[in-house]
């Protein structure tokens, strides 16, 4: 399977989904894009798989899913979701330093390091986000001489909001733990971990305590994929990192990545990101 990736094409890249609502078949298996993006649950439930962990999706949560992070959500087929999603590309946030203490990307930066990406808004704050939502929307549809631009200030806004709100929601989030409901979080963690080692489908469902069949089974329902896919996916983003923060020898980062040839890193990073190592590394570093 073909890995999914949104690339930024237009010079002011930015998207909006007003309350729509997909099947459990219509949605993109595991991927990830170069914009950030938020969701919003309005109703429905299900299971959304960002990173390393799964969450499960209610009424009234906010998943904030950073450029580069693999994701991919399972809405369940007897409740399905309906939700809001804002996609924008980081070069639209204000980043000029107005107060030390706060900037735009803060909660971008902030989910990145603790890895929750989840946040749930009592019923009150659903009713200010969701007019948030509903002004975007309004802009959009109008059409009115600067609509765009007045979308991307509301953005700026949730962003503020959502800043403010994960102070304590997040830092109580990660010290609780509350990610680790799942079992299947303890694996993604380890192949996190493991990358380099020798990783297979009997090591990990034994690991599970559970049979091949049965982790085959739950693994390709939570990540949309098979788990060798998964792997290739995993080492690929890890190698995209290391070409771009160090000058390693291409051979070394696909070592690094947990790779067992350089030509099967040229061939599966091709794939995936839609340029070879070297081509990706000579744009990233332009």
């Amino acid at each position: 399977m073909k890995a999914i990736k949104k690339n930024a094409n237009s010079s002011f890249p930015f998207s909006f989904v007003y309350k729509g609502s997909k099947e459990p078949q219509n949605e993109l298996p595991t991927h990830m894009h170069d914009f950030h993006e938020i969701i919003y649950v309005h109703k429905g439930t299900g299971t959304f798989f960002i990173n390393n962990t799964l969450y499960y999706m209610n009424q009234g949560d906010v998943f904030l899913v950073p450029n580069d992070t693999i994701h991919h959500a399972v809405p369940y087929q007897d409740d399905l979701v309906t939700s809001s999603v804002v996609f924008f590309s980081p070069a639209l946030i204000q980043t000029i330093p107005i107060d030390e203490n706060f900037s735009y990307i803060f909660i971008v930066e902030k989910i990145k390091k603790h890895k929750h990406y989840k946040i749930s808004l009592s019923e009150r704050k659903q009713v200010t986000f969701e007019k948030f939502l509903n002004d975007i929307d309004k802009e959009l549809r109008e059409k009115q001489m600067g609509s765009i631009h007045a979308a991307i200030l509301i953005t700026h806004q949730i962003l503020l909001y959502l800043s403010r709100l994960s102070i304590e929601q997040i830092d109580q989030a990660f010290r609780e733990e509350n990610f680790n409901r799942f079992w299947m979080n303890e694996i993604f963690a380890f192949i996190d971990h493991n990358l380099q080692g020798n990783i297979s489908l009997s090591l990990l469902a034994e690991k599970a305590h559970v049979s091949s069949a049965h982790f085959s089974r739950v693994f390709k329902e939570v990540t949309g994929i098979g788990l060798t896919v998964y792997l290739n996916k995993k080492r690929t983003y890890k190698a995209k990192e290391l070409l771009w923060k160090t000058d390693y020898p291409v051979a070394h980062i696909a070592e690094l990545s947990g790779f067992d040839s350089t030509p099967h890193f040229y061939r599966t990073f091709k794939k995936f990101i839609g340029t070879t190592p070297s081509g990706y590394r000579k744009k990233t570093k332009k």
